[in-house]
C-alpha cells in the first residue's frame, strides 16, 4: 500500500496532467471496492475485473472533466455501476437469445460423488435461494458489509446512497434471511 497521502482530487489533476504515478496511486486506493461492487452487480470475479479496468480507462481519459470541488469516489463509483448496468444488460439479452434458440445446456445432475457432497450442495442451494430473495439493494448491502466485510460508509458511497439506508437494508436482509432459513430448517420445527 501507498503511504500517499494526497486527495482524490489533487491525484486526479495530477493525472490530467500525465501524472502516471498519481494515477496508480487512485487505482490502488478503488480497485478492491470497484471490483467487489462490480461482481456483485454481475455475479460474474471475471466481469468484474474486465469492468474495473474500463472505469479506470474512462476515469484516466476523462480526469481533466471532474470537477475538483465534488468528491471523486461517487463519480467513480457511479461510472462502474453504469458499465456493469450495460454488461449486464447485454448478457441478459444473449441468454434470452440462447433460450429462445434451444441452445442452453443443464448442469449434470451426477456430479455428486457422496451423499454429503449432497447434502452440502443442498444446504447452499437453500442459502442462495434464501439471498436470491432479498431485494436487490438489501442483497447488495448484506453482501458486502456482513459477508466481505466493507464498512458501511464505503458501501454507501460505492452504491450512492446514504450510511442510514446501507444500516437499514443490512438489518432487513438479516432479519429476511433468519426468517426463511430457520423457517426451512427441520431442526427448528421440533419442540
Amino acid at each position: 500500500m501507498s503511504g500517499d497521502a494526497r486527495a482524490d482530487a489533487e491525484l486526479l489533476a495530477d493525472t490530467a496532467r500525465g501524472d502516471d504515478v498519481a494515477f496508480a496511486v487512485l487505482v490502488r486506493r478503488y480497485i478492491r471496492a470497484a471490483t467487489l461492487l462490480s461482481a456483485q452487480l454481475l455475479g460474474d470475479s471475471d466481469d468484474a475485473e474486465d469492468i474495473v479496468q474500463d472505469a479506470f480507462m474512462v476515469v484516466h481519459r476523462k480526469a481533466t472533466t471532474l470537477d475538483v470541488h465534488r468528491p471523486f469516489a461517487p463519480w467513480f463509483f457511479a461510472i462502474v455501476r453504469r458499465l456493469a448496468s450495460n454488461r449486464r444488460a447485454r448478457d441478459l439479452r444473449r441468454e434470452r437469445l440462447l433460450r429462445l434458440s434451444g441452445s442452453r445446456t443443464l448442469a449434470d445432475p451426477s456430479r455428486f460423488q457422496t451423499h454429503e457432497a449432497f447434502v452440502a450442495h443442498a444446504n447452499a442451494e437453500m442459502v442462495t435461494r434464501a439471498i436470491e430473495r432479498l431485494s436487490p439493494m438489501q442483497r447488495a448491502c448484506f453482501d458486502l458489509v456482513a459477508v466481505r466485510g466493507l464498512m458501511i460508509s464505503e458501501v454507501a458511497v460505492m452504491h450512492g446512497i446514504s450510511e442510514s439506508t446501507v444500516r437499514q437494508h443490512v438489518f432487513r436482509a438479516r432479519a429476511t434471511l433468519r426468517t426463511m432459513l430457520d423457517g426451512s430448517n427441520p431442526e427448528s420445527n421440533r419442540s
